[in-house]
């Protein structure tokens, strides 16, 4: 769930920084209205960035994701464990989690499952729209055109379009609706033929077809919206162009009054099919393709070096863009060179396995269970269950605790925050993104910053702070989710 929080997260943030370069790109020149290749490629980059960014984090080793770690959005995403423990860099801060952090992770699952849920619906419905308008080409009938056997007849659909069966060009169709028969002369309905065909010479169709699955991974977003809707009208410009290309002012003016008319035939709101459509019940939209017809624009941005601009713009968006999302989503940190020695002799010498598969190294601590992980009685509220974040191991007072792997001390305080309720307190990042933390302690025997290898001792069992006795208070997280320690590390537990 985390992942999809991420990316969730980081495609609302990068979408509506797309939608800002291209509407910079649009006040430069208004030209890029009519150019679709600049709007498929803002809106596939809402999705391409973030996933690539979460994919480039999985990969070993990832130092280009650390070293431009500034670019993290670890603010947004709460997903970086120092910071999710209360951590800048190496300095103490709010070392225990409290509830509020506890809420905070469920309200991320909750968010990621609504908008998984969300994705799920939005490709149902995408499918089931494309499954209609499939019917409805098997049940319609030839409009018995001289020449033109893909030209169909239905009356389940009120504005013409254009159909193609993905990967299938020479398998397309072009609907008509039954109620322009009689009423649509025959130089208009060739100008509709005309537009219709341009939209499967040029497979917007198709191309359609990817941008709304797109779209359905990025349903959240109404800035992935704005972008598709600039991609469809763009489209229609290009076609209308298609169709008045060379033509007089008065024939212009004709082709205008066939849309015009092909609006009120409409008469309301357009039946939707996943396909593109002759006209719509976007007013403005329409206003927008008559002025164009009206004033002949030229075809704009098809020359070569148009779209190698665009392809470089594009990658250096995505590159910097995945880049960030990957420090983020591995939210590690620049190495100190202590810490990187410490994980060189990590790597010689890996950790033993048990028979539950889980690391072992030198057990940390020799003592009774007296607490484990999640709901668990108040020592304080007699009759109250409250939940703990940790395991609490009861021992005499003394009794050596011992790093379980090779790490960095990140805290070693006997009040962080000015905060004395915890006592003394360490802290201690090993590899992996685990974070560790003991409290209660009587003493400890290092220092913040220590590089410490597995095995050696690094504090002693006490009952500083608010305790009931002698026992140390542990608790681990792995990439900001808390874990139960027990699950994690070897412990001597007596009975």
């Amino acid at each position: 769930m985390t992942a999809i929080f991420i990316f969730l997260v980081s495609m609302f943030v990068v979408s509506v920084a797309v939608w800002m370069l291209a509407a910079g790109f649009r006040l430069i020149d208004r030209r890029v209205e009519q150019w679709p290749l600049l709007w498929a490629t803002m809106l596939a980059m809402c999705v391409a960035v973030p996933l690539f960014g979460l994919l480039f984090s999985l990969l070993p080793n990832t130092v280009a994701a650390e070293a431009l770690s500034v670019f993290s959005l670890s603010g947004f995403f709460g997903h970086d464990p120092l910071e999710a423990m209360g951590f800048i860099g190496n300095e103490p801060a709010n070392i225990l989690a409290d509830e509020s952090v506890w809420a905070f992770e469920t309200l991320k699952t909750i968010l990621a499952a609504l908008y998984a849920s969300g994705v799920f619906l939005a490709l149902i419905k995408l499918g089931w729209g494309r499954h209609r308008l499939r019917r409805v080409i098997l049940a319609a009938d030839c409009a018995d055109i001289a020449g033109q056997d893909d030209v169909l007849v239905s009356p389940h659909i009120q504005s013409p379009l254009a159909y193609t069966p993905f990967g299938q060009k020479k398998h397309s169709h072009i609907l008509l609706p039954q109620s322009y028969r009689g009423v649509v002369g025959a130089d208009k309905i060739e100008d509709i033929l005309t537009h219709e065909r341009a939209h499967i010479v040029r497979r917007d169709d198709e191309c359609g077809l990817v941008l709304r699955v797109t779209l359905c991974l990025c349903w959240v977003s109404p800035f992935a919206h704005l972008l598709f809707g600039a991609w469809s009208q763009s489209t229609e410009l290009r076609c209308d162009m298609a169709v008045t290309a060379g033509r007089d002012p008065k024939m212009r003016r004709a082709y205008a009054d066939t849309l015009l008319q092909a609006l009120h035939i409409m008469a309301g709101r357009v039946q939707e099919y996943p396909a593109a459509a002759f006209s719509t019940h976007r007013i403005r939209n329409e206003k927008m393709r008559i002025t164009h017809i009206m004033n002949g624009t030229p075809p704009a941005f098809k020359r070569l070096r148009d779209k190698l601009a665009l392809s470089v713009v594009a990658a250096s968006v995505t590159a910097v863009g995945m880049l960030a999302i990957s420090a983020t989503a591995t939210a590690e940190p620049a190495q100190n060179p202590a810490a990187e020695a410490q994980e060189a002799s990590s790597q010689k010498a890996p950790a033993k396995k048990t028979s539950k598969g889980k690391a072992v190294t030198t057990p940390m601590i020799s003592g009774r269970l007296t607490a484990k992980f999640g709901p668990t009685p108040d020592p304080f509220k007699a009759g109250k269950v409250r939940n703990h974040y940790g395991i609490d191991i009861a021992a005499p007072t003394g009794t050596p605790i011992y790093a379980p792997a090779d790490g960095v001390i990140l805290a070693a305080t006997d009040a962080y925050n000015g905060n004395t309720k915890y006592g003394n307190v360490v802290a201690l990042k090993t590899e992996g993104g685990m974070l560790t933390m003991f409290a209660h302690l009587d003493g400890y025997t290092v220092v913040t910053g220590e590089a410490v290898s597995k095995g050696s001792q690094i504090a002693t069992v006490g009952s500083s702070g608010k305790s009931t006795g002698p026992h140390v208070h542990i608790e681990t997280s792995r990439n900001g989710q808390r874990v139960d320690p027990a699950d994690v590390w070897e412990f001597n537990l007596k009975k």
